[in-house]
């Protein structure tokens, strides 16, 4: 990938905003905070935004104080998005003017920047931005380097998946010389197992069931049973990776509400055979052939029969 338009566009402007995707994960604000710090080292003042701000989990990350949950008034000379495979995905529905970076690594990414940094191939976002930052030439700092090994933890699921590739082992092992620790990476990334969110793990295995004619493992979870619980839909991170590992599921499902949005997670291993973003895309959304999401509008309702969206 050719790195320099970017990195000479990012060197011209005057005023920059990064916009990562509406709640946003480890990734995608790993490498937000990432691109904050490189561009502050050449003198810039960056403003950073992500739609329903940073997950609890994740407020360790250097920088994560200065996000935004709304977007400011002001047009910049470029509005960078990282993440999302389109415009929409920001959560916003417009965002100021100014000419596009469109920064991500999903394969179904729309291509909609003015310039594209999209690469397919790289592990996550914040390899990508790994790159970007040696084409700007400035130093990969302790700060820049928790950013970019807790995004790279994310998606590579504490590099167990199969994108863990030898190049992206020895990206990891220059930024924990660089001063990241993963070990104090994985123990704020996983958090504090609080009764509530050990109670949401309950619930979403309690209502686990198994589709034999899809060979699919599914929970969900609605919005009342978090309540009842006292926990919030970011305490069910995680779960999907764990109703994955059924022998007889090809790929999982969780669905869970979020106000008057239900985001499906879908989750599967390479074996396995089943390109889980083919799934997602037909319900609106998208992702990698392992790791695919979705959103719809509406509620979800408990029945006697199972589930419905209304």
């Amino acid at each position: 990938m050719d790195y320099q338009p970017a990195a000479a566009a990012f060197g011209a402007a005057e005023s920059i905003l990064l916009v990562s995707h509406e709640y946003t994960d480890g990734d995608d604000l790993g490498a937000m905070l990432a691109l904050k710090f490189a561009l502050e080292a050449l003198g810039k003042k960056p403003m950073v935004c992500a739609r329903g701000g940073a997950p609890d989990n994740l407020m360790f990350l250097p920088g994560v104080q200065d996000v935004l949950d709304q977007l400011p008034p002001e047009n910049f000379d470029i509005v960078a998005l990282l993440g999302c495979g389109d415009a929409g995905r920001t959560g916003f529905g417009s965002f100021p003017a100014g000419k596009v970076i469109n920064i991500d690594h999903h394969q179904d990414n729309k291509q909609f920047g003015e310039i594209n940094l999209v690469d397919p191939l790289a592990s996550a976002t914040c390899e990508v931005i790994y790159h970007l930052i040696k084409a700007l030439a400035v130093e990969i700092t302790k700060p820049v380097a928790i950013n970019l090994l807790t995004g790279i933890f994310n998606d590579t699921g504490g590099f167990r998946h199969a994108n863990t590739s030898a190049a992206v082992l020895e990206i990891a092992a220059e930024l924990m010389r660089r001063g990241a620790r993963i070990d104090r990476i994985s123990e704020y990334y996983f958090g504090k197992s609080e009764l509530p969110k050990l109670r949401a793990w309950a619930k979403a295995l309690e209502n686990a069931r198994f589709d034999p004619e899809q060979k699919m493992v599914y929970s969900v979870v609605t919005e009342e049973e978090l309540a009842e619980v006292g926990a919030g839909p970011e305490d069910l991170e995680g779960v999907v990776s764990i109703l994955n590992t059924v022998p007889e599921a090809n790929y999982s499902m969780l669905l869970k509400q979020r106000g008057d949005e239900i985001k499906g997670s879908l989750r599967s291993e390479n074996y396995k055979g089943v390109d889980v973003s083919a799934i997602a895309r037909n319900l609106g959304g998208g992702g990698h052939k392992l790791a695919a999401g979705f959103k719809l509008k509406g509620k979800i309702e408990k029945t006697k029969d199972g589930w419905k969206i209304t």
